[in-house]
């Protein structure tokens, strides 16, 4: 059965992963996109920094006039302050869901942003946690495509960088990061990046 404990844990987490991808973003890539109209790895954390929130607190009220507030708020957001702005939505999302127990997410009713009648248990994981895990792999595969070689599956579903056992694999996985970093440099000293 889901609860609002586990949300809340399993949105943690996500904040967690999200914090920690951030800190593998390559030196000077924070204004990389895939493509022009996409958002680029700045854009997509400031757009991090309060969507999560922002979606929860419309499932909860079922209004949009704050959403602008929002994203005013993190227009400006420095990559230095992301894993504050993190925190504290995880934080202020607990204190929305405060006086909702397991039995109001399962009867209390909100809207998808569709417009389709769910359950407010089912809002939240639609609209906040199932969100946060697409854009945690949206992250991941922007730090990765603009030169964080060394990110791994353990980065992307836990938040922290795979335990390599010392030897040869060890010393083939730093060969391949410092490959990576000096293929990078090169480019970067051709104005390719």
């Amino acid at each position: 059965m889901f609860t609002k404990a586990a949300f809340i844990k399993s949105l943690t987490l996500e904040a967690k992963i999200i914090k920690h991808l951030v800190t593998q973003i390559p030196q000077g890539q924070l204004d990389w996109r895939a493509t022009p109209p996409q958002r680029s790895t700045l854009e997509l954390l400031r757009y991090l920094s309060y969507s999560l929130f922002a979606s929860a607190e419309y499932a909860v009220i079922q209004v949009w006039d704050r959403w602008e507030g929002h994203a005013a708020g993190a227009k400006d957001l420095p990559p230095a302050g992301f894993a504050k702005a993190m925190d504290k939505q995880i934080k202020a999302l607990t204190a929305l869901l405060a006086d909702h127990d397991d039995a109001a997410l399962q009867r209390t009713m909100t809207k998808h942003w569709t417009g389709t009648p769910i359950t407010l248990g089912e809002g939240l994981m639609e609209m906040v946690l199932k969100p946060a895990v697409a854009y945690r792999m949206q992250l991941f595969l922007q730090a990765k495509a603009s030169g964080a070689a060394q990110l791994s599956t353990s980065d992307c579903w836990q938040g922290k960088p795979m335990k390599v056992k010392k030897g040869k694999p060890a010393k083939a996985a730093k060969k391949a990061v410092k490959k990576a970093a000096k293929k990078r440099a090169k480019k970067a000293k051709k104005g390719a990046v």
